[in-house]
């Protein structure tokens, strides 16, 4: 017994000591001689009749298996381990030992090795094992099988995607299938289930790498397995629906959060699995999930599970939905089948469902505009209830978002929805997103059209800003009136930006900024009624905000937020004029010196960056002489890292973007800047120190591509301290 101990230990420790080369390499080589010794000692002990000794020279010889020995010396005492597998005393000894052996990617490439563990897997022995880990729900031995059978698959998953019309391979995947289908909850009452699920994914991979899917109509014996592949995939589809089931609230609500936690998780991963059946099965998986939920719809009254059975349907369907074409007309329209025979009276977690479900169809409407009114008809009552709130306003953002073109002639009634919840009880959070799909619709328009929808949507906001300033109440409540508002502003300005902004170039991007920083888009809008009151109102709003809340730094984040938002929408309708946001940008960071400022100045040099220079410098020499009142030196920027960053940030877009507003700042202050770069090189905090390296970089690339003089001026500065 101590002779096995050691022999287990030997391997393991010679691979994780850390000794000298040449050493090391005399340790492997004596190991490497000792082998037949070795085997030839568990040869003869692998059939004790002492169970204590078989268990230990199976723990030993998976050792070896691990640190690496040839198939050929080993192979023997493989086979007679297979043939362990019917003795129950050291059963998941043998199960190890093999697991290990699959693991090994030198032992992959031999067929006897593949071929005799299939024989072994598919023996009238273990299927009885099988049979009896099943319906004596012993879940101990459905596991150790389930890892058996699964690492087997994983390991030839291209031997068996060729060979599913085997008879052998087909019960293996039998076996496999009946334990991904393994009774009761996940974890709570078996944790078998989910070990199959990786080796589906893979199988999946590997019917498409090896051009058995689609089916070859020029390659009988790969079309047979194609077809076996088909019906499996749409066996699985039913299991995996099964699985994905809520126990009823009774059972849910006993169990403890872990549990809760690990079932969420089991069914997110079920949700990865879903999109593996759909990839072989495509339009028939469709019609399995509406048949199944129409079938289960047809039993409502008779199926006490009926609400768990179709969540699990609609989840199933909505974990594919991204991968369903836009031009798919067959099966999805059934849908709305079963959206209009719903009950009303049905479990908040499938309508929670059925809502996320609409939102994640949102492409496909786009193409189908004609079912929107049916899906928007759901989701705007589903806005006002507190359990459902959550799901109806993701799916309203995500359709308002996908679908704007085709709601542009239902803007009235959207415009009644945000009416609706605005003077509603509504949570902000729901609001902000609901404000946010109205804008996205109203983005469409022209800007003769948009500005009335705009006016009444950002109407109401200035009034409940004007009515917290005014207010009486107690100073929280006003924060938290006047924040939400921000929020809501803000959300209306993402909305209206166009959605091609992010997949534009630089270039194009400044090409925009400069046409709204030139006037351009205003003078557009000059003329039209309204738009001079709703600039002063947004202009007066910022300002009282900035001169009565300046030193609440929530407050200056949400107004900052606001600002740069308006600026990026580059529509005249939300922004602030220049000469107006220059002056509350210096007058606030004057007041209370928050890093959000120098962020929105920063945002202000990219925006108006083309235009003249004289006001950006300006802008930039008051922050500059603010910044540097109460940073002084390395303690002091360690203090402040996010303004220290801020700062450099702010220094690196001016360089880049309107170079000359850096340059003509006065010679005094360009050395104090460089000396405060200095400083900031040799920071230990990361971010500020990231920042001035970035500055430093900006400085080394960007000058040159400006007036020669501007870099010189830099240089006769910079060179006696640097050097």
């Amino acid at each position: 017994m101590a002779i096995l101990e050691f022999c287990t230990l030997v391997p393991e420790e010679v691979s994780n000591a850390h000794l000298l080369g040449g050493r090391k390499l005399q340790l492997i080589g004596e190991l490497k001689e000792s082998v037949p010794l070795v085997l030839a000692q568990l040869s003869n002990l692998i059939f004790s009749e002492n169970e204590t000794v078989r268990s230990k020279v199976l723990r030993c010889l998976q050792s070896w298996v691990q640190y690496g020995i040839n198939l050929e010396d080993t192979y023997p005492l493989l086979q007679r381990t297979m043939a362990m597998l019917g003795d129950e005393q050291v059963f998941e000894q043998a199960v190890d030992v093999l697991l290990e052996s699959m693991q090994q990617n030198a032992w992959s490439k031999y067929h006897t090795l593949r071929n005799d563990l299939l024989l072994c897997f598919t023996s009238h022995e273990m299927k009885a094992k099988f049979s009896s880990s099943i319906s004596d729900n012993d879940e101990e031995t459905a596991k150790l099988l389930a890892k058996l059978f699964s690492t087997y698959g994983e390991t030839y998953t291209d031997y068996i995607a060729k060979e599913l019309d085997d008879p052998n391979i087909q019960s293996l995947m039998s076996m496999i299938m009946r334990l991904t289908e393994f009774e009761g909850y996940f974890p709570a009452d078996q944790e078998v289930s989910e070990i199959p699920l990786n080796f589906w994914y893979i199988l999946q991979e590997t019917l498409h790498d090896e051009s058995v899917l689609p089916p070859p109509k020029d390659n009988p014996k790969l079309w047979s397995c194609a077809q076996s592949a088909i019906v499996m995939y749409r066996e699985l589809v039913v299991i995996l629906i099964k699985n994905a089931r809520y126990p009823d609230d009774e059972t849910w609500n006993s169990w403890n959060k872990d549990t809760k936690d690990k079932f969420k998780i089991w069914r997110r991963d079920l949700g990865d699995v879903m999109i593996n059946p759909y990839y072989v099965l495509r339009g028939d998986m469709l019609a399995i999930l509406l048949e199944y939920a129409s079938s289960i719809l047809d039993q409502w009254a008779f199926l006490p599970t009926a609400s768990q059975e179709l969540e699990a349907a609609l989840f199933s369907l909505k974990s594919i939905s991204e991968e369903i074409s836009h031009d798919e007309n067959e099966h999805v329209p059934r849908f709305f089948d079963i959206l209009a025979r719903l009950p009303n009276e049905c479990h908040i977690r499938l309508k929670n469902t059925v809502l996320l479900l609409l939102g994640s169809l949102s492409e496909w409407l786009k193409s189908h505009p004609v079912f929107l009114g049916s899906v928007m008809n759901y989701i705007v009552p589903c806005l006002s209830d507190m359990r459902l709130a959550q799901s109806a306003s993701t799916s309203f953002a995500d359709i308002c978002d996908t679908c704007r073109e085709s709601l542009v002639a239902e803007l009235s009634d959207l415009m009644q929805v945000y009416a609706a919840m605005a003077n509603s009880h509504i949570k902000p959070p729901i609001l902000q997103k609901v404000v946010e799909s109205v804008a996205d619709v109203i983005q469409v328009l022209p800007p003769e059209r948009a500005i009335a929808p705009l006016m009444s949507l950002t109407g109401d906001i200035l009034q409940g800003i004007a009515a917290a300033l005014n207010s009486t109440e107690n100073q929280e409540a006003i924060r938290e009136r006047l924040l939400e508002q921000l929020q809501y502003l803000s959300a209306c300005c993402r909305g209206i930006q166009s959605p091609n902004d992010d997949y534009q170039s630089l270039s194009e991007r400044m090409s925009v900024y400069d046409a709204f920083a030139s006037g351009q888009l205003a003078s557009m809008y000059a003329n039209i009624e309204g738009f001079n009151e709703m600039i002063y109102a947004i202009r007066e709003s910022s300002m009282r905000i900035a001169q009565t809340w300046a030193n609440d730094e929530k407050i200056a984040k949400g107004l900052s937020h606001f600002l740069d938002m308006g600026m990026k929408s580059t529509s005249p309708l939300m922004s602030l004029r220049f000469e107006d946001l220059a002056v509350l940008v210096e007058s606030a960071y004057q007041t209370a010196p928050y890093s959000c400022w120098l962020d929105t100045a920063s945002l202000i040099m990219n925006v108006y960056g083309g235009q003249d220079y004289h006001r950006l410098r300006d802008l930039l020499g008051t922050l500059t002489n603010k910044t540097f009142e109460f940073i002084h030196g390395a303690d002091a920027m360690e203090q402040y890292p996010d303004i220290v960053d801020s700062y450099f940030n702010l220094l690196s877009r001016t360089i880049r973007r309107c170079p000359l507003a850096f340059y003509e700042l006065p010679n005094e202050m360009i050395h104090v800047i460089f000396m405060f770069v200095i400083a900031g090189m040799g920071l230990q905090e990361r971010l500020a120190l990231k920042a001035a390296l970035n500055f430093v970089a900006s400085i080394c690339i960007y000058s040159y591509s400006y007036e020669r003089d501007s870099p010189c001026k830099v240089g006769r500065l910079c060179k006696p301290r640097v050097g």
